[in-house]
This record gives C-alpha cells, sequence and structure tokens, in this order.
C-alpha cells in the first residue's frame, strides 16, 4: 500500500475526490509539486501544524485518538489548499530562477505542467491540493517531516545552495505519476475497454504460467521421492532376497539408468523455435546534470540578439509564444502578434555550447506557458 500523496485541483478549498488527482506518489514527496508553494504559504503551514500537534500531543496515548477533534484538526492541518493564482504566481517567481540554474530540468517540468494545466483548465476558479497526510505517518514528530519539505522547497528558493542536484532523479521521482484530466463518455469508455481487457488478460496468463510453475515444481518433488522409495525398496528387496551388496546396489540404480536411457536415446528431442522473444526493456533513467555557468534565462525573461547578433535584447515572458529549436545552439522564439513589432525579427537565443537547446527551450517554454492562464 505505502503512504501515498497527492496532488489534485478542485474548484474550492475542500479534499478533492480521485478523479481530481493530477499526480501520485507512494512514500515519497515529488520535487516539482513544491514550485508552487511560497515562503508565506509555508510558513502558515508550519505555524497550523505545530499549533494543532500541541494541542494534540497530551491525547497522544488515547485508544480514542483518531475519534478526538483535535485529530481531526491535526489530520486537516497536514494538508495543503494554494489557490491558483497563488500558485501561478509563485511558478513565475521560482521558475526563471531555477531553470536558469538547473536548465535540464525543462523537459521535465513542461510535461510536468502540461498534465497540471489538463486539471487547471477545468475549473474557473481552481485550487490545487497537496495531501501529504499520510506521508507524515513515516515520521514520529512534524520537525522530522517538515524538515523533508523544507529540503524541497530551498530548490526552489535558492538554488544557488545545491552545488549538485541528485543525478539519478527521473521523470516519477520528480512529478510522480501523472494523472491527466479526462472528461468521461461514451467513446473514451470503448477505447479504454480493449486496453483493460488486454490487461486483464496479461494478469490473467501471468497468473496462468505461475500456477503452472508451481504445479510442475510439486509434481517434480512427487516424482524425486517416488523416485527414492522406489530404489530403496528394490535395494532393501535384492539384498534380502540375494544377500548380495553389489547386486542390491545395481538394484538400488536401475530406476535412475532407466531414466537417463529414456532422456538420451528415447525420448523425442525439441525442435527449437525460430520465433525471437523480445528482450527485457531495459530501466534507463533520465539523468539531470547540473550546469555551473552562464545562462540566458532571467527573471524577467529569455536574453536574445538579432539575426546579426549586432544588438541584444530581454524578451519578456509573456511575450512569448513558442521557442523552438533551429539550430543545435540556436533557439528562435515566436512570439504573439500583439507583441512582434517590439522585438528585432526574428529574435534569436544564442548559448552555450555546454547547454542543449531542447533544454533550454523546453524551460523557456515552461515558463513562458504560465502566462496563458
Amino acid at each position: 500500500m505505502g503512504n501515498r500523496t497527492f496532488l489534485s485541483v478542485t474548484a474550492e478549498a475542500v479534499d478533492g475526490q480521485y478523479e481530481d488527482v493530477a499526480f501520485e506518489t507512494n512514500s515519497f514527496l515529488a520535487l516539482l509539486w513544491f514550485s508552487l508553494v511560497s515562503q508565506e504559504q509555508y510558513q502558515r503551514y508550519r505555524g497550523q501544524l505545530i499549533t494543532t500537534w500541541n494541542e494534540l500531543k497530551p491525547h497522544l496515548k488515547n485508544e480514542e485518538l483518531e475519534d478526538l477533534p483535535e485529530w481531526e484538526a491535526f489530520a486537516e492541518a497536514l494538508n495543503w489548499h494554494i489557490p491558483w493564482g497563488e500558485a501561478a504566481t509563485q511558478l513565475r517567481q521560482s521558475l526563471p530562477v531555477t531553470l536558469a540554474r538547473f536548465p535540464m530540468l525543462g523537459p521535465y517540468m513542461l510535461k510536468w505542467l502540461e498534465t497540471l494545466f489538463t486539471h487547471v483548465q477545468t475549473h474557473q476558479s481552481p485550487v490545487v491540493h497537496l495531501e501529504l497526510s499520510q506521508y507524515f505517518h513515516l515520521y514520529e514528530a512534524p520537525l522530522q517531516y517538515l524538515e523533508q519539505i523544507e529540503h524541497c522547497l530551498h530548490f526552489w528558493w535558492r538554488p544557488d545552495e545545491f552545488e549538485r542536484w541528485d543525478d539519478k532523479m527521473n521523470p516519477y521521482l520528480l512529478g510522480g505519476e501523472h494523472v491527466p484530466k479526462r472528461e468521461g463518455n461514451g467513446e473514451d469508455q470503448q477505447k479504454d475497454e480493449p486496453m483493460a481487457t488486454s490487461e486483464i488478460e496479461e494478469t490473467w496468463i501471468a497468473n496462468s504460467n505461475f500456477a503452472k510453475k508451481r504445479s510442475s515444481k510439486r509434481l517434480e518433488g512427487l516424482y524425486f521421492w517416488l523416485l527414492a522409495t522406489l530404489s530403496a525398496a528394490l535395494f532393501l528387496g535384492t539384498l534380502l532376497l540375494t544377500t548380495s551388496k553389489w547386486l542390491a546396489v545395481l538394484a538400488f540404480l536401475l530406476p535412475s539408468l532407466c531414466i537417463v536411457l529414456w532422456e538420451l536415446l528415447i525420448r523425442p528431442r525439441k525442435i527449437p523455435s525460430t520465433k525471437k522473444e523480445r528482450s527485457v526493456p531495459s530501466l534507463v533513467t533520465s539523468k539531470i546534470t547540473y550546469y555551473d555557468g552562464t545562462s540566458p534565462i532571467k527573471l524577467q525573461g529569455i536574453e536574445a540578439v538579432n539575426l546579426g547578433e549586432t544588438d541584444s535584447f530581454t524578451v519578456l515572458w509573456h511575450h512569448i509564444l513558442r521557442a523552438q529549436v533551429s539550430l543545435p545552439n540556436q533557439i528562435v522564439l515566436i512570439l504573439h502578434t500583439e507583441f512582434e513589432s517590439l522585438y528585432p525579427s526574428p529574435a534569436i537565443v544564442i548559448h552555450d555550447d555546454d547547454l542543449a537547446a531542447e533544454h533550454i527551450a523546453s524551460a523557456a517554454n515552461s515558463i513562458a506557458n504560465l502566462w496563458r492562464l
């Protein structure tokens, strides 16, 4: 089961249902979730959590603890309710700073935001919920729990303190399991039915194969004991009838010799199959590497130049429609129509050779997309 955490989006400040869940983790905190949290929000959260814990402490030995109002207040304090307006404001502040420092986080952030937007767009006044109550069960006191949360928050508030972020992270550990928002209708359900049926069949086949293997092992064990019993009976019978130890030993080995002759001379050989078996996919981890150099990503926008590279300027984030790679070390900025006249055309981003253009473009698109909602 594990201790699960959920990021869900609803139209009001109440815990969402499972269909409102956008991301889910099992027994860990997803780093990307905490890009939504401001320092002010965390201070309120911390204060409320410690206050409700102090009220709960005198009752911790009570056998009916979970029925007490103090426990209910503490359990509710464990979960965060962040209006999307506040979350988006924090994202616009934290993303440029962190992605400039760790540009290879860009592709992960872009896909994570795309999933989040599918939930946010379904409500007029969305509220983001971080449901962390199960994760608290891994610790004995709030301070240990809060220390883990602060570790995630500091990555977004003070990224310069991270000399090298963990380079073994992957999309799941960064953002959790993605659950895009879908509007259920008849066609979608019909499309899902074959997939569900296929999954059921695969599970049934796997269970059937497991049962066959287990049955086969039992038969092998039974055959072994029957062979041992037969050999022992032949040994004792021959010894009693002939009093010859050599004949008794020969009688003891007779069943085993018959089995060997059957395998070598009589039993038909299995024809090798020409069917190719699929190789098991290797679990390749997508890595994030640390970059300690100059990045074109700035707080207000991204640094660009004109076609002749004679003039440099900063294109504001909300003026950018899309950033796309044109050359290995060059990115072209596609601007919103109403802002095109403010900059030379085309606006080009030139970056250091140590940076991949795809990472910079993904980071720029992640930040620019925040102004669409």
